[in-house]
């Protein structure tokens, strides 16, 4: 059972990033100082959250607090977004957003490519509300399954985004590609996206 909301903390949290401003736009990198002092005022709400900031370039900057797919924390990081306040040059948002499957990894030595996989719906006729996925890896082997397991979370955190990867998805299995997939009722990875939205749409009406 996470702690309650605490206003007056998130409060105090928005004063003070407000009052380092300066410190918060010369941002770039965890190398960077204030990177390390940012993450020790967030973790004082709860030390489950994390952020991530884009880089300069863009006309305006985000800074994404996130809870690292700990559901729980969820209330707490929308409640902390819903009263930020209007820094110029900036946007403060709730959980990592959808970014869609156009991307690629490499974690703990694999080259992960989303785009080169396969998922196959996994939905027990007794419990139809659980999603699981099926999904086939190119190069899959079991020697490496739990690097394979990690890597493909984060692809779905990112891909997804935090709060769909924690609440729409609940079982995830891993096999080798089959030579045909489509034939075998599998579905290019990329299309989960829309399948997810199809399948939200179906339980909640």
């Amino acid at each position: 059972m996470q702690d309650p909301i605490r206003p007056q903390q998130i409060s105090s949290f928005w004063r003070w990033l407000v009052d380092h401003q300066a410190d918060l736009n010369a941002l770039e990198s965890p190398e960077h100082p204030f990177w390390d002092v940012l993450l020790s005022r967030l973790q004082e709400l709860d030390e489950g959250l994390w952020f991530e900031v884009s880089m300069p370039g863009d006309d305006v900057r985000e800074l994404v607090i996130t809870a690292e797919g700990d559901w729980e924390l969820f209330p707490l990081v929308e409640a902390m977004v819903s009263v930020a306040p209007d820094v110029p040059g900036w946007d403060f948002v709730a959980l990592k957003p959808a970014m869609g499957f156009d991307f690629s990894i490499r974690y703990e030595g694999l080259d992960l490519e989303p785009r080169q996989m396969w998922f196959e719906p996994l939905v027990d006729e007794d419990a139809p509300e659980v999603l699981g996925l099926r999904i086939a890896i190119p190069g899959f082997n079991d020697d490496q399954e739990q690097a394979f397991a990690n890597g493909l979370l984060v692809i779905l955190d990112t891909a997804l985004g935090e709060k769909s990867a924690a609440t729409d998805v609940d079982v995830v299995e891993l096999c080798e590609l089959p030579e045909d997939p489509q034939e075998e009722g599998f579905l290019p990875l990329p299309e989960l996206s829309s399948y997810v939205e199809w399948r939200r749409s179906r339980t909640t009406h």
